[in-house]
């Protein structure tokens, strides 16, 4: 990549990083509006499988963003909408990748599109995540590099920016604990929208696929499933709030 392109690339990934967390709502709620669903070369069988797949690969998505707050804390969350880390984490599931919520992120975004039966997401949801997140890695790493100098350099030298190695699976994972409770209280906002878009989406294919009139059963599945998300999500605000010790006792040794 030439120095003007990689110059426009950490500036297109400091953006997208400061507007994160509304990139993935604001990009299917325009995905919604905008392409159709269809039935998988028109094979009821073989889309229903597709689909199915595809909730699976959301769930590997979840789980590693569970998996890697709940190993090792970061602070990569940034700060004052800018890229920031007081350290260089490097355990846990960092041990495997560099990057192990963007690939999470990735794979739920990919699972949504397969969940939801549209070809032409394929063709533009995809490549638009696949662009954000190479651009925010982009931004996080010069931030990294310029801060933390050679122990940077050793760390990418010994695991991949995205794809995730498990050479040193041991000593990644070596002297951790995993804490579910601080995994649930940072990743409840995630979890909580993608369970919404997986709820919706199954009525948004019956309109579209089947008409209105046939949608309407559908419509009552979703607004139950709808509003259990809700309620769960409202009563983890609570505990949260009331720091109940569901959510924030430690894990016992």
């Amino acid at each position: 990549m030439s120095g003007l392109a990689h110059r426009l690339n950490i500036a297109a990934g400091n953006f997208f990083f400061k507007y994160r967390n509304a990139i993935f709502p604001v990009t299917f709620l325009v995905f919604l509006l905008v392409v159709r669903p269809e039935v998988f070369r028109g094979h009821a069988a073989l889309d229903r499988l597709l689909r199915v797949a595809g909730f699976f690969v959301v769930l590997a998505g979840e789980l590693i963003r569970l998996s890697t707050i709940g190993f090792e804390y970061i602070e990569r969350g940034g700060k004052e909408g800018r890229v920031y880390a007081s350290r260089l984490v490097q355990k846990g599931v960092y041990g495997l990748t560099r990057n192990p919520m963007y690939v999470g992120n990735f794979l739920i975004a990919v699972g949504l599109v397969m969940f939801s039966g549209a070809p032409a997401a394929y063709a533009t949801v995809i490549p638009f995540f696949f662009f954000v997140y190479q651009a925010i890695i982009a931004a996080e790493s010069e931030f990294l590099r310029r801060t933390f100098g050679a122990e940077y350099e050793a760390y990418c030298a010994r695991v991949p920016w995205f794809l995730p190695s498990f050479r040193g699976f041991r000593e990644a994972f070596a002297g951790t604990r995993f804490n579910i409770r601080r995994a649930v209280r940072q990743d409840l906002s995630t979890f909580t929208w993608v369970g919404m878009v997986l709820a919706a989406l199954p009525f948004w294919r019956a309109v579209f696929l089947y008409g209105w009139n046939s949608a309407q059963k559908q419509m009552r599945q979703t607004l139950f499933f709808e509003a259990l998300v809700l309620i769960l999500y409202g009563s983890m605000v609570f505990l949260k709030q009331k720091h109940s010790p569901l959510l924030y006792k430690e894990n016992p040794a």
